[in-house]
Order: C-alpha cells, then structure tokens, then sequence
C-alpha cells in the first residue's frame, strides 16, 4: 500500500511554510496587533486610547497628586529633546577626548625629551637576554691628570 505522493503539500499543491522549533509561525506579527484609534484634528493625527481617562490619583496612588509642579509634555521627552542630547554628547564623548589628549602630549613630550643625549661621565648599557642580564660599564678613561688644577 503506497500513501498519496502529494501528501506533502497544501491542497492547491503550494509547499507549506517550514515552521521553527517551537512550532510557532506568524506570517507577519503586524497582523496580529490591533489598529490604532486615529484622529484627525486642527491638521494633526493624534491617537487616541480606548480606555477611558483616569484621573492621576488612580492611575498611581502612591504618588502624591497635591503641590505637584507641572511639567510640559514637551520636556518628558527625553530621547526627542536635543539640547539634552547635545549635553549628553559633550559630556560623555568630548570631555573625555580632551582628558585623554591632555595626558598624551607631555607623555609624548617626555619621551622624546629622554632619547635626546645628556652630556654624561658613565653609560650603562644593560640587555636582557633569554636568562639572565648582561651590564657594560662605559666610562672615560681616567688618564691620572686632573685638569681641575
């Protein structure tokens, strides 16, 4: 007994989307989220809930609701306000730079103010080898005349 050889497939013989491992498979998730409640007003769209309004009180009853400052809405945007942005950046990418640029250049400096040669009496020269260190001693030769006289 053979089984159908189409079985397989959809009934208008299309394949069948593969699944993951969960089983678990939306076409689009856009599909699956209800539409917004927009509306047109004074040349704007604005959204509106499907909830009634709450008053403040019960929407946090732990906050206290008297002498509460106000606040426009506009300045509770954090991420849209671009002044606060603009500090942000300064505070966290150009401070540092300049911290970081004043440290290097009297490093920088200081390097190359020691590979500049100073009129010395003694040299030593000391290399690293693979187990042990190897000294030189260079000094002028001390002839017995003392020029100091």
């Amino acid at each position: 007994s053979h089984d159908d050889p189409r079985a397989h497939l959809n009934p208008d013989g299309t394949r069948p989307e593969p699944e993951d491992a969960e089983d678990y498979h939306d076409t689009s998730p856009v599909d699956h989220r209800p539409l917004p409640n927009l509306v047109k007003e004074r040349g704007q769209t604005w959204v509106v809930s499907g909830d009634p309004p709450k008053p403040m009180g019960q929407m946090w009853p732990e906050i206290s609701q008297q002498h509460t400052p106000y606040w426009h809405r506009s300045r509770l945007l954090i991420w849209g306000n671009y002044k606060l942005i603009m500090k942000a950046e300064y505070l966290f990418f150009y401070i540092p730079t300049v911290l970081i640029l004043g440290l290097c250049i009297p490093i920088f400096t200081s390097i190359y103010a020691l590979e500049e040669l100073v009129a010395s009496t003694m040299t030593v020269k000391v290399t690293g080898r693979q187990w042990y260190w190897v000294y030189e001693v260079e000094s002028p030769t001390d002839d017995g005349e003392d020029d100091d006289e």
